[in-house]
């Protein structure tokens, strides 16, 4: 079958949309596809790095999975021929620079290579938005200056909300300016509509006061001391006057009075609109300025500014067409996952690349598009999601579009039931069909409005028959209704993981460490005492650090080291990696709550609670699908934003009742309360299609988020849960800690530390590495350059004596004849990485000779465990014959004080 260059799945919920994608990905690199000229974006980080992790999985294990018929057919390659090529795809993926990040990061990329079209430097920070309080204190500021406080005041009072609530209002319209571009505003007066309605109700009046049928009904009906009064009358939304109290009375004078007000409160109604948009808009320009004024200060930008400085680089500058072209170069495909979830903004940076991908001109002759998604799973609309640009795209582009449409996920009982439920409630649903071995499964669907008592018998229910807590996880339609079944759980002795506690900072041993910088920088013995308690030791004095001096790492790695922290566990190492980003011990207790790290998966353990739009992605054998204990809110956007597909049509500010005498508005709305309901049998989509094996969904008998499904209480096949023995418990040895590697190959070399060793010595190895690493050339004047590298990174943590002599050994090395004899007429990779049998390692050196074999280099600076040392390069060295299939020698090169050494493996 022929490669199909423009291509697009439809990928129903647990049809294999991650095998499709590395299938992908794998055909262009057996078709000659450059690596580093592929782009692929996901949407989160973990599926990112899951990606890359297939992709090499793949590769390695190729011959038994079924990726490689589909690679065959893919390309039109026999499965031989494929698998000879095996091991040079490997290696050249290995070695390639790639493009497989979330789309966040790619934006991230493009900025921080065009920054100075922006006035920024390239090594600003990102997080999900800018500093909330930081942001509000300056946007006050600016508004202030430039004096626009009544106007913020007056716009808080007209959409009835406070000013932080005006905040988020700015900040959607700071994401929908290019939208909005194309959509005026104007300021208007809105006495000339008022007098018209008030004079056409004078004209009814006085039609009421001459009919001597008139009731006190009739009179009091009409009667309307002010202009909102009058708004607030019923009866202007009639289409005439002719029924209830008026009929006695009715003339057709009185429905030529009700039309001139009906007019009169359109027009006011547009007009105010068009004056709260206008003077939002006015807002949005110093919400702008207070931005850009932060994130040149603070050098830290949202994901969202990271999309606007992108699009006005790449639309709205003179070298716009110029900065495209430098992108071009480096990509020629592009894979896109997720699609459904991407927003009109995302879609216009990318869509110039796409263009140019699709046109199959010049070097996109063998180019290539592909993007997979759902729009049954579209359910993040109010982050810009728009479920219309999944078909507008393809059409667009001219992509052919296929379905996934074979459920590999779930059980037959969940597949089936979820196809009975959504045939008919979805648009255009295709039903999934069943791989043969999924013959099980259940379903069952329950009544009950006490329902954390009914989500709690469930939970036991499934315990008592041998489910894993692992393994069950309870879907809730609002973070609220999480923490209360998660009190519910917890107070019954059984372990919950939530969100929350999947975060770093809230792990025990994490706040301990984060207590004890307190203390060291506020000086409290409140901060020492909480310290002592988290990690379960008698308080006691804390030596003294000099916190300006020591690196934070540094500090962290003396705590654990000092107070035997580290056993088994993992999230400390994590913790350590994560505070790399941060420059010293200020940066971290003042904005560490902003840390949005996960804790190691592997320390957590319990029933899942979560709510159904973080549960997107995720699958679970058993899920109990909760209905909200509260009433639904009423529709709380105060903007009703109107799409002609992609297209930012019109936007309305909501007002009650204003449907009734305004087509255009109720057409609006109309739309917009069939998107909320989309996105409500989305949610329900998702919720129901995580289940692997056993789903519960538990309804309250009134007010039900399932009403709009119409299910009724039954269940479906039989209830099987498949106990899983345990092996025996076995005492586990405690792990002593070892720095792993965190950087660049520099840090790497913490593992060589052995446990005698101090800090003063790791630090010494890990700088005369990092010296070596940014050596451009292994030559008399490259040492300049790399000494001053290494002061940059290292001077405040050496004594001169020590930096001097890092310096000297270097030296000696680029001087000692039969190193280079070794590296020459090589191609030296330094830093090179390693991936073999699912280990990554990186080697300080590696040569390759011009007859094809390998020389492996690895540096020490000392002879103790020089057994040890042996072993690791004979790993290194079997590992480099395996993937290349070619000699390979290997080398312990030691740096030593008064000599280099070098001894043969």
């Amino acid at each position: 079958m022929a490669f199909v260059r423009n291509l697009a799945y439809e990928a129903s919920a647990g049809s294999g949309k991650t095998f499709m994608l590395v299938v992908r990905y794998l055909s262009l690199l057996f078709q000659g596809a450059d690596a580093t000229k592929i782009l692929a974006l996901t949407f989160t980080n973990k599926a990112a790095s899951e990606m890359s992790e297939r992709i090499v999985e793949t590769l390695e294990q190729l011959e038994s999975r079924g990726e490689l018929d589909e690679i065959a057919k893919e390309c039109g390659m026999r499965r031989e021929e494929i698998l000879s090529r095996r091991a040079e795809v490997l290696r050249e993926f290995l070695a390639a620079n790639t493009k497989i990040m979330t789309i966040d990061s790619f934006f991230t990329q493009i900025l921080r290579k065009f920054s100075l079209y922006a006035s920024l430097m390239p090594d600003f920070t990102t997080f999900a938005s800018q500093h909330e309080v930081k942001l509000l204190s300056r946007f006050l500021k600016e508004v202030s200056v430039a004096g626009k406080k009544e106007l913020l005041v007056a716009l808080a009072l007209e959409s009835k909300k406070r000013v932080s609530d005006i905040f988020t209002l700015l900040d959607a319209f700071y994401e929908k300016e290019e939208e909005l571009r194309a959509i005026q505003f104007t300021k208007s007066s809105l006495t000339q509509y008022e007098s018209a309605a008030m004079e056409a109700l004078t004209q009814l009046q006085n039609i009421v006061a001459n009919c001597k049928g008139a009731s006190a009904s009739l009179q009091k009906a009409v009667l309307a001391e002010n202009f909102e009064a009058l708004r607030a009358k019923s009866w202007i939304a009639k289409e005439t006057l002719e029924y209830w109290v008026f009929k006695k009375c009715y003339c057709a004078e009185m429905d030529s009075a009700l039309f001139t007000i009906q007019e009169a409160v359109r027009g006011y109604n547009r007009a105010k609109e068009q004056n709260f948009f206008y003077a939002l808009r006015e807002l949005v320009s110093i919400y702008k300025k207070a931005k850009r004024a932060l994130y040149k200060e603070e050098s830290e930008l949202g994901f969202s500014d990271v999309t606007q400085l992108v699009y006005t680089i790449l639309h709205r500058l003179d070298d716009s067409e110029f900065l495209y072209f430098r992108l071009d170069a480096t990509i020629e495909h592009m894979l896109l996952d997720e699609f459904q979830d991407t927003s009109i903004m995302q879609y216009k940076i990318l869509k110039p690349l796409i263009r140019e991908i699709v046109s199959g001109q010049g070097v996109f002759e063998n180019g290539s598009f592909f993007f997979v998604g759902d729009v049954k799973q579209s359910i993040y609309r109010f982050r810009g999601g728009v479920s219309a640009l999944f078909g507008e795209v393809a059409r667009e582009n001219g992509t052919e579009v296929k379905k996934l449409l074979t459920n590999y996920r779930s059980q037959k009982e969940v597949i089936e039931f979820v196809n009975r439920v959504f045939i008919d409630k979805i648009q255009n649903y295709s039903p999934q069909l069943t791989r043969e071995e999924a013959s099980g499964g259940y379903v069952e669907v329950l009544e009950s409005d006490e329902l954390l008592e009914a989500t709690l018998t469930q939970v036991n229910r499934l315990i008592e028959l041998g489910a894993e807590l692992d393994d069950i996880a309870v879907l809730c339609a609002t973070n609220g209704d999480g923490e209360e079944i998660k009190n519910l759980l917890q107070s019954q002795k059984i372990e919950v993981v939530t969100e929350t506690t999947t975060k770093l900072i809230n792990q025990r041993s994490v706040q301990a460490v984060l207590e004890y910088l307190k203390y060291l920088y506020f000086k409290e013995d409140i901060y020492r005492h909480n310290f002592f308690a988290l990690i379960g030791q008698k308080s006691q004095a804390i030596l003294p650090v000099d916190i300006n001096r020591a690196s934070l790492f540094d500090i962290i790695k003396g705590c654990i080291e000092q107070y035997e922290l580290f056993s088994d566990d993992f999230h400390l190492i994590r913790f350590l990696d994560a505070v790399r980003s941060y420059t010293d011990i200020d940066a971290l207790i003042f904005e560490y709550e902003r840390l949005d790290v996960s804790a190691a998966a592997s320390d957590l353990s319990g029933v899942r609670v979560l709510t159904v739009h973080k549960s997107k992605g995720l699958e679970h054998k058993h899920v109990i699908v909760m209905d909200r204990l509260k009433k639904p809110p009423a529709a709380r956007g105060s903007i009703i934003y109107e799409y002609d597909g992609i297209r930012l049509q019109n936007v309305y500010l909501r007002t009650s009742g204003r449907d009734a005498i305004d087509a255009a508005y109720a057409s609006a709305l109309a739309k917009e309360k069939a998107l909320v309901l989309e996105d409500s049998l989305n949610a329900l989509y998702v919720a129901f299609t995580r289940a692997k094996e056993n789903l519960f969904v538990i309804k309250k008998s009134e007010q039900s988020q399932f009403d709009i499904l119409e299910l009724s209480c039954e269940s479906y096949g039989q209830l099987h849960v498949q106990k899983v023995e345990k092996s025996p418990h076995l005492k586990v040895k405690k792990l002593m800690y070892e720095e792993l590697y965190y950087g660049t190959q520099s840090d790497l070399l913490a593992l060589e530390s052995q446990e005698k060793e101090d800090l003063s010595a790791i630090n010494f190895g890990l700088a005369m590495h990092y010296m070596l690493e940014m050596l451009p050339a292994f030559r008399d004047d490259a040492i300049a350059h790399a000494t001053d590298m290494l002061l940059n990174k290292y001077g405040f943590m050496l004594e001169n004596q020590e930096l001097e002599d890092i310096v000297q050994r270097v030296h000696r090395l680029t001087q000692n004849s039969e190193f280079l004899t070794l590296i020459a007429d090589g191609k030296l990779f330094k830093e090179k990485a390693l991936r073999y049998k699912k280990n990554l390692r990186y080697l300080d050196l590696l040569i390759q000779k011009e007859d094809g074999s390998h020389i492996v280099v690895d540096y020490k600076s000392g002879l103790h465990a020089h057994q040890e040392h042996l072993k690791q390069v004979r790993g290194y060295m079997y590992a480099v014959k395996e993937i290349t299939q070619a000699p390979v020698e290997g080398y312990l090169c030691y740096l030593l004080e008064d000599e280099v050494r070098l001894v043969q493996v």
